[in-house]
């Protein structure tokens, strides 16, 4: 009887059902699962069957619940969730490094030009000398701690970035030994269902380091689009590794390519921003900053005079590369203009001095021709040295030199507004009050810290005179094109707001990523989530339909043994 056939096709497909449901309650919490469901289709009828009853139900293929739309738009949020959390983590750190506060930098360029106030207010008192030239090396050594951890985050983040690229191997080594054995499984008609789960739970977490999308191509291979398409891994996997150009820009490129791929999202991406502008960038502008405050500040004092009145021998602390090129191509410290620079040498027995001036033409002089022009100047010899690559300015006895521009005339306390038009003086480290030429090696000379006599608080050399120092004062509320028209401190609270805005902009990124990705999981899992409740009711449901199906059986074999008890 056909009904015997019928029964027993209904107590395999409902008993195969009742394993694919309790498999789904069994990992109705595992990461990845997508519920499965069996999909049963009536047998075709017998050829003998001329009603057309049909012969009972098969199981044709255990089906993966899949919203493919919605979970390539949580790989995408996953991707752009990890590039902004990386650059949230960086932008938080650069955030710390520079929070204002009383052992701030912030606080220090403060106390910096506060101090240089008090000697303006009280030239003599070699207290307040002290303590101003203390907080200008306070000032040079926080740029310097500044400047170093920010190199020391950059170091941070290259070993973060070679360390996700491994991981980023790894999981890729996963995915192509996962893609061959869901080839292989379909190979055989066996479906892969457990393996595509395995294999999307590892593209997930790929997703937090780079844009990455599954798809099967129309021979039944997986393939796993990495890099904005750009990577494909199929049955083989490729390598990722971590490239330097000669600019020492950062990139990542895959097997011996030199291309570096083109990221746009996720954690590698925003590490390879962090180190090719963030970083550099805030680097950059704190330097700048450093910079142009020795420049500003030895430019000035080197336009005063000390107490001990003008010097005989000035020796520059800053080089250029070549002697002989113009100045504008020999790569010095500071900035040089044309312009005039005015030297002042006064006969130290009977108190006559001369104010001469030397054009300088950066286009066309050396610092050979300088050194030149200035040795044309009657008392006063230059020369170059050769290996240092530095200017020595000596005044022939019994003269001395200084550059503050002062009148002929002993009695006239006048000045030159600009003695120096040029930059010069700072740009070779003349009559300076620091030396160095970025944050790693900028401090206070050795000679004016350790004898605060020597700093050159006036144009005349009277005492009781502090017009040099309060010119130098005066330059905290300068503004300098270098700084985009800013004053010293206007660009340090810039650049302390810059680092502020980016972690806010993170921030907020990272929460409508959130929000959105938690509206996507809501809708992944109505499709593909494990339902308890649901599921418990469909249990319930092949229950019943197993019972109808043994039903079947037994009522036509009560049905054969009542045909066979006429029989007899």
């Amino acid at each position: 009887m056909k009904a015997f056939d019928i029964g027993l096709s209904a107590l395999r497909a409902q008993q195969l059902t009742l394993s694919v449901q309790g498999n789904n309650l069994a990992n109705s919490a595992t990461p990845g699962y997508h519920r499965q469901v069996a999909a049963l289709a009536s047998r075709t009828p017998l050829r003998d069957d001329r009603f057309g009853v049909g012969s009972g139900v098969d199981v044709l293929d255990v089906r993966r619940s899949q919203a493919t739309a919605i979970e390539t738009s949580l790989l995408r949020n996953a991707s752009e969730a990890g590039y902004s959390q990386q650059s949230e983590d960086v932008a938080k750190q650069i955030e710390s490094l520079l929070t204002p506060g009383d052992n701030s930098i912030h606080g220090s360029l403060s106390k910096f030009f506060d101090r240089m106030e008090k000697v303006a207010n009280a030239p003599q008192d070699r207290t307040v000398r002290q303590e101003f030239l203390t907080s200008a090396s306070e000032l040079m050594a926080g740029f310097k701690d500044l400047d170093q951890q920010f190199a020391s985050l950059g170091r941070d983040l290259s070993l973060d970035l070679s360390d996700s690229v491994k991981q980023v191997n790894a999981h890729i080594k996963n995915l192509a030994q996962l893609n061959s054995e869901i080839f292989r499984a379909r190979a055989v008609g066996t479906p892969p269902n457990a393996l595509l789960d395995q294999r999307d739970q590892i593209a997930t977490e790929l997703s937090a380091y780079m844009e990455v999308d599954n798809v099967t191509t129309a021979d039944g291979h997986e393939q796993t689009k990495l890099a904005g398409g750009n990577v494909s891994v199929g049955l083989l996997p490729v390598t990722f590794r971590v490239v330097r150009d000669a600019n020492g820009t950062t990139g990542i490129g895959m097997n011996e390519q030199a291309t570096v791929l083109p990221l746009t999202s996720g954690r590698l991406a925003a590490m390879t921003a962090a180190l090719n502008e963030t970083v550099p960038d805030f680097t950059t502008r704190l330097r700048d900053l450093s910079r142009e405050i020795v420049q500003a500040v030895d430019q000035q004092h080197a336009q005063g005079i000390s107490d001990h009145g003008p010097a005989t021998t000035l020796l520059g602390n800053r080089s250029v590369v070549d002697v002989s090129l113009p100045l504008g191509l020999s790569n010095p410290k500071f900035p040089i203009h044309y312009g005039d620079l005015s030297v002042t040498v006064t006969d130290r027995t009977t108190g006559v001095r001369h104010t001469s001036q030397i054009t300088i033409d950066p286009d066309r002089d050396s610092l050979t021709d300088v050194a030149s022009k200035l040795s044309t100047i009657s008392g006063v010899s230059a020369s170059v040295d050769g290996v240092s690559k530095t200017l020595l300015i000596v005044a022939n006895s019994p003269y001395s030199i200084d550059f503050a521009g002062r009148s002929d005339n002993p009695l006239d306390p006048t000045v030159a507004s600009h003695p120096d038009e040029t930059g010069i003086l700072a740009a070779m480290g003349i009559g300076s009050l620091f030396e160095g030429t970025e944050p790693s090696t900028f401090r206070v000379r050795s000679e004016i810290f350790e004898n605060p006599d020597q700093l050159a608080v006036s144009p005349s050399g009277h005492p009781g005179d502090g017009r040099n120092i309060a010119s130098m004062a005066n330059l905290r509320d300068s503004r300098f094109d270098a700084l985009a028209g800013r004053t010293f401190t206007e660009e340090m609270a810039d650049v302390t707001a810059e680092s502020g805005l980016q972690v806010q902009t993170s921030e907020s990124q990272n929460g409508q990523l959130q929000a959105f990705r938690q509206r996507l999981e809501i809708d992944r899992d109505a499709v593909s989530g494990v339902d308890i409740n649901e599921e418990m009711m469909h249990m319930m449901q092949t229950q019943r339909a197993y019972q109808a199906a043994a039903k079947i059986i037994t009522t036509a074999d009560q049905m054969l043994s009542e045909l066979l008890q006429l029989v007899r």
